[in-house]
């Protein structure tokens, strides 16, 4: 394969045999490069294929972006691969703008604060864990370090593309949201590593995605404990009409006695 364009020590583009035109990314791949030279394929970790839209972008950032950023972002990519986390091409490219733009605030002293990093850190602990590791890897070739919130950002970024990213961050939200309402209802804060907050905020978010998918709900036979446990703590049917009311504002949705009902089993062990 020859050259078609060097943009750094670390990334090339070429045209693949094939056809296809590839941008080629490897340590020391673009060193002392020019087009038409012929690149050495051992040193080359990662291939994207861009097409369309995407490729003016991309071409154009990486003008502008820093080796030390691609090796960042193709190490992240790699820590999210042994985690079974597989980013497409275009992921990738976003997780390089990502980090980019968040090297920017830094510098420039822009704190952008995560206002789902608890949410976020709960629900999807495995990318949260490659997006603590994303930090050490940035601040290791960039030599700075960004602020925790990032980790939950990345996290997210992991999430979006690696599934649905609108319905991930949706399910962010929606949790986030509900345990607002439970907290302003019974004046009350979570203990975020105990076990029945970790078990409410898992049944929030099968339940966001049951809603945002507009999955059926099955039938358990729990209608006679409504009442029941309606009626344990007047606080109760008011945090749920809340809760009612934001879903049909936002998700033109409402729960039905049974949804409410596992949802009052989870808050009777955190509302003491």
């Amino acid at each position: 394969m020859q050259a078609v364009k060097v943009f750094n020590n670390n990334a090339v583009s070429v045209v693949m045999p094939d056809g296809r035109e590839a941008i080629l990314v490897g340590n020391g791949l673009g060193f002392g490069r020019r087009p038409g030279d012929v690149i050495d394929k051992s040193r080359v970790s990662k291939v994207y294929y861009v097409q369309n839209e995407l490729q003016t972008k991309f071409l154009k950032m990486l003008d502008n972006v820093t080796p030390q950023v691609m090796q960042a972002a193709e190490r992240i990519s790699l820590a999210a691969e042994e985690q079974g986390i597989l980013l497409s091409s275009k992921s990738t490219i976003s997780l390089v703008d990502h980090i980019s733009f968040a090297l920017e605030r830094v510098e420039k002293g822009t704190f952008l604060p995560n206002l789902v990093l608890s949410e976020t850190r709960m629900l999807y602990p495995k990318e949260y864990a490659v997006g603590q590791r994303a930090l050490e890897l940035v601040r290791q070739f960039c030599g700075v370090q960004l602020p925790e919130d990032e980790a939950g950002y990345i996290a997210l970024h992991l999430v979006a593309g690696a599934a649905d990213g609108a319905l991930a961050y949706d399910t962010v939200k929606f949790v986030k949201a509900v345990k607002e309402i439970i907290c302003d209802t019974y004046h009350c804060t979570f203990e975020e590593e105990s076990l029945e907050t970790t078990r409410l905020t898992v049944h929030l978010k099968f339940l966001a995605a049951r809603i945002l998918r507009h999955t059926p709900w099955q039938d358990a036979g729990l209608e006679s404990m409504y009442t029941v446990l309606l009626q344990r703590d007047s606080r109760n049917e008011v945090c749920l009409q809340r809760i009612n009311a934001y879903l049909r504002q936002e998700f033109d949705y409402e729960l039905d006695h049974q949804e409410q009902v596992y949802l009052l089993i989870h808050l009777t062990k955190i509302v003491r």
